[in-house]
């Protein structure tokens, strides 16, 4: 009976160690922004502490008990970055666009090609390049978020998170095939392994399609007013993120769809931010924390692991920089600051929002201790970078005021 009592009560409870964890990021965060560090650092450092690197309270079985919660907090994010992607942009922005597209294929071949000069196989090397494609939704949209920043090279960076992923996951879908069919947990041919990921595609693109029409339809027939429909859209999110966990459709796929439906086919005024903002700023918080957690920064310091994570670190950046040369909207300045704005990387785990907490077993060791770095690396320096790259714009937000010049902003105008 004394052991019992001697045992913080807190600690039976995963869901008060979650909600600490929490509460300490956000407290942490909140004190950071008035010193001008990011928010988001608040959760990095709150998932240091109670994760891998220091108490172990929160690891892989503790998140996985909350992994709807975090598929949730996931849909939110993912849908965000689908309702900032202006599909007629786009189309019409010729060089800019274009631009854009190539900065994604550049950096899969340029990661690829490093990783298999690193010593990484090809199968391998292309299926972590085809991650690597993507840039992280949760850093951005909060960096953006917390720095209040607006113009034509956030637009194009938010336009280049929605884009990148819906490239990384055709890709992926190929060397996920592949890699099912040739690595070392192989099983099944690479056709069959080929039409299921494909299928996932599908599927995820129809059941948004369903979910849209159920808002769309819902909101419509009862005339629900503007400050209500916030709430019909959210269930129409949790219907589309529940109905790809139950079918393992593409879940990234769905959520950024119904982002691009909401701004491109609904006419009606979008009142969603305002009411959605708060959730959103808890779920950029909570998921961070979960990748914070997970960070082990004994294991990041062994062996070759920490220079080859910078080096691909540093290609991205490059590639990213050189692809935007063609397009002629951005001065030499912003074109440096897109380019470390879309530095950071996402996991396995966060292209495919699946239970999987970014681990892939298909991998061999050394791969998965590479990718395991980058990750690392990611959670440490990509909020920074993109902190940096959002001012060096010129296009933030602080206290009111603008942060540029008057010229900048005649430019801006213009």
């Amino acid at each position: 009976m004394n052991e019992e009592l001697n045992t913080p009560l807190w600690l039976l409870s995963p869901l008060a160690v979650l909600g600490g964890g929490l509460m300490l990021a956000l407290v942490i965060g909140l004190t950071l922004q008035r010193f001008k560090v990011p928010k988001l650092y608040g959760a990095v450092l709150a998932g240091l502490l109670l994760g891998s690197t220091g108490g172990g309270l929160i690891d892989r079985a503790l998140l996985t008990q909350f992994q709807e919660l975090l598929n949730a907090a996931a849909a939110l994010v993912l849908f965000e970055v689908g309702r900032k992607m202006d599909l007629a942009w786009l189309l019409k922005s010729g060089r800019q666009g274009g631009s854009l597209l190539l900065a994604t294929l550049a950096r899969w071949v340029a990661v690829a090609v490093t990783l298999r000069l690193l010593g990484l196989q090809w199968g391998a090397a292309i299926f972590i390049a085809s991650i690597l494609i993507a840039v992280n939704p949760v850093i951005v949209s909060s960096m953006v978020a917390d720095e209040n920043a607006s113009g034509t090279s956030t637009f194009a960076t938010a336009n280049m998170v929605g884009l990148s992923s819906l490239v990384a996951l055709l890709v992926l879908a190929v060397t996920m095939a592949w890699t099912r069919s040739h690595g070392i947990d192989a099983s099944g041919d690479f056709a069959g392994e080929l039409m299921r990921q494909g299928g996932k595609l599908v599927l995820g693109a129809a059941i948004a399609l369903l979910s849209y029409g159920l808002y769309a339809a819902a909101t419509r027939l009862c005339r629900v007013p503007a400050r209500m429909r916030p709430g019909m859209l959210l269930a129409a999110l949790l219907i589309d993120l529940g109905l790809c966990s139950v079918s393992a459709a593409s879940a990234l796929l769905s959520l950024l769809l119904m982002g691009v439906l909401l701004r491109n086919a609904e006419k009606r005024d979008n009142v969603f931010q305002a009411q959605l903002q708060t959730a959103q700023d808890i779920g950029y918080v909570l998921l961070f924390l979960m990748s914070a957690a997970l960070v082990d920064l004994g294991e990041l310091a062994k062996g070759w692991t920490l220079g080859a994570a910078l080096l691909v670190f540093a290609v991205r950046i490059a590639v990213t920089r050189v692809a935007l040369i063609p397009a002629s909207a951005w001065d030499r300045r912003k074109k440096h600051a897109m380019a470390l704005s879309m530095c950071s990387l996402v996991s396995y785990g966060g292209l495919v929002v699946d239970n999987t907490l970014n681990a892939y077993t298909g991998l061999d060791p050394a791969s998965t201790e590479l990718m395991g770095a980058l990750l690392a690396l990611n959670v440490l320096l990509a909020p920074g970078l993109t902190w940096l790259g959002l001012r060096l714009a010129g296009e933030t937000y602080q206290s009111g005021s603008l942060d540029t010049a008057p010229l900048e902003k005649t430019k801006e105008a213009a």
